[in-house]
């Protein structure tokens, strides 16, 4: 079976920032202050982790893991909004190739992102393409602040669902390195599309599986996730 894991921002939307634009209402209203994100790498890292960047640039020490997770909860509640204010895109041929996964038999379509599973479900059904995605065996931030976490957590999930590894293949989607490294460390495929904040040049320094500017067409694509399987038999 294949198993594909998709990241969601670059990857399958762009918000025009609005998860930004809701963390930084939600800092303003908890902690009293503006947040500055040019000193905070985003791209790539998890709600947690930004979060609690956030926290330490406002108060000037470590947060504890109790704010770190109210920011995040009222960064939720305002999330929609910020959604219905911006003018966001599906990105080329997401949804072609979401539904075409849904039709294989041998594919499930997973997300393995840094997103908590709330504000995931809150951007995927904005966009309309929530019911392409099983939620109860994807991977999200939870606890976690770093991608690697989240992926160990992924494999676990599959193992737990699937049987061992080695019974199938798994596909780890995304805009970023820090997308590409998590899947290595789980020993996936990895798949860089340059839709984000990356070139495919940055994409392929990290030696992915396969890096391309934008997804193919949704046939291009299944037939690349099919050919793993068939050169395994």
């Amino acid at each position: 079976m294949n198993l594909l894991y998709w990241d969601i921002d670059g990857t399958l939307i762009k918000t025009s920032r609005a998860g930004l634009y809701a963390i930084s209402e939600a800092a303003e209203a908890l902690w009293g202050q503006a947040v500055n994100f040019d000193s905070i790498p985003t791209a790539g890292m998890t709600d947690n982790y930004i979060c609690r960047e956030v926290i330490k640039s406002i108060a000037g020490r470590e947060p504890t893991n109790e704010e770190v997770a109210n920011l995040c909860r009222y960064y939720e509640t305002l999330l929609l909004e910020h959604l219905r204010s911006r003018v966001g895109i599906i990105l080329p041929s997401v949804r072609e190739i979401l539904a075409a996964l849904k039709e294989c038999n041998d594919c499930r379509v997973l997300l393995l992102t840094g997103n908590s599973r709330k504000g995931a479900e809150i951007k995927l059904e904005h966009f309309g393409i929530a019911d392409y995605f099983d939620f109860s065996r994807s991977a999200f931030a939870a606890d976690h602040y770093r991608r690697g976490d989240i992926a160990r957590s992924a494999l676990s999930v599959a193992q737990s669902n699937w049987g061992s590894q080695e019974q199938h293949n798994l596909f780890v989607i995304g805009d970023t390195p820090n997308d590409i490294d998590c899947g290595k460390s789980i020993g996936a495929y990895t798949v860089g599309i340059a839709t984000g904040a990356y070139t495919t040049a940055q994409l392929e320094d990290c030696q992915p599986w396969w890096a391309v500017d934008v997804l193919p067409a949704a046939a291009v694509f299944v037939e690349k996730i099919r050919a793993v399987s068939a050169k395994d038999k």
